[in-house]
């Protein structure tokens, strides 16, 4: 997803609430997100490992009601985001799910 601002202001601690609040949002545990912030306005990039409880289309789902527009991201993550979120399930041996701005 694209979040308003500068990728500066994405210090190590707003990462930590980052990856707190995509947890929430997705019902895994923090551990199992990695957060990537890159310039292109900000482009964060979520990947969230599946805990074997669940499936990746589980978490697809609860993150589409959760994260599903740029308004309910915006509120969830405590940042402006700009664009809607957009989550991709890798195949199995690939990358776990994702959360990133569509291109």
């Amino acid at each position: 997803m694209t979040a308003s601002g500068s990728v500066s202001d994405f210090d190590e601690t707003k990462k930590i609430s980052l990856r707190a609040s995509i947890a929430a949002a997705a019902g895994v545990a923090a551990a199992g997100v990695t957060i990537t912030i890159t310039a292109s306005s900000v482009l964060i990039t979520a990947t969230i490992a599946v805990p074997a409880t669940t499936t990746p289309a589980a978490v697809q789902t609860t993150l589409s009601s959760s994260l599903g527009t740029a308004a309910a991201a915006s509120t969830a993550l405590g940042v402006t985001v700009v664009s809607i979120p957009n989550t991709v399930v890798a195949a199995p041996g690939a990358p776990p799910a994702s959360l990133s701005a569509p291109v």
